[in-house]
């Protein structure tokens, strides 16, 4: 992986860097939640795979111009490029027990999506779909994947995913959801929207993902076992 600034010695630098990996995990209820369900929160997982620009200026000197340079082309924020960003929220499966109440009307109180999540949950629950489905596990819900439009073409969303579920959340359990969608960058301004529905289906196939519906539509729900995702 590379980033690219100019300076006046030496002309157009390319550089090669070795990001890092940050969690940010954080929730009201870490024991069990209220039974009124509007007044919890779900636990909120953000992953960063980030470089800091500290780690360019041991070997260069930062200055201002260079810096203004690498603030153009990427996306800095707090002294660091980000280079992509994972947004999870997750759903303890005994949390809802002890709650008594269904996957639907526990997320159906944050958004539409987590709406639609909750009841294809219920669905698997009822249907018995897996041998095992949230049994002393949890619901993993994949909000938004972000890669910088600079770094991607080298799955970087995808190895994120896998380290995030392989290293970072070890002991997970249960099953991941997401929904296939274009979407508008956070990272960019630019107003290049991510992939196309098809090509997104094609791109989280690689990490175990499968197409719940047949149904063609612009966002395209997936979902796949922990211990089955491609890790």
């Amino acid at each position: 992986m590379f980033i690219e600034f100019e300076t006046f010695e030496n002309g157009l630098m390319k550089i090669e860097i070795s990001p890092q990996v940050k969690l940010v995990t954080y929730g009201r209820l870490f024991e069990f939640p209220e039974i009124k369900l509007d007044e919890y929160t779900p636990i909120y997982h953000s992953i960063k795979l980030v470089y800091p620009l500290d780690l360019i200026e041991l070997e260069y000197s930062l200055t201002e111009e260079i810096e203004n340079q690498i603030k153009a082309k990427y996306y800095v924020e707090d002294n660091q490029i980000i280079i992509a960003s994972l947004d999870i929220t997750e759903f303890p499966d005994d949390w809802k027990e002890e709650m008594e109440t269904s996957w639907f009307n526990w997320l159906d109180v944050l958004d539409g999506d987590h709406a639609i999540i909750g009841a294809r949950a219920d669905q698997i629950v009822d249907e018995d779909v897996y041998n095992e489905h949230f049994d002393f596990g949890s619901l993993y819900y994949i909000q938004r994947l972000d890669v910088h439009p600079n770094f991607r073409g080298e799955e970087i969303g995808i190895k994120l995913i896998n380290h995030t579920f392989k290293y970072l959340l070890r002991n997970a359990q249960g099953i991941v959801f997401l929904i296939a969608k274009p979407m508008q960058s956070k990272l960019s301004e630019s107003q290049l929207d991510f992939n196309s529905s098809s090509r997104l289906l094609k791109y989280y196939k690689r990490c175990g993902f499968k197409r719940v519906t047949k149904e063609r539509s612009k966002s395209i729900l997936m979902e796949v076992q922990v211990h089955k995702m491609k890790i």
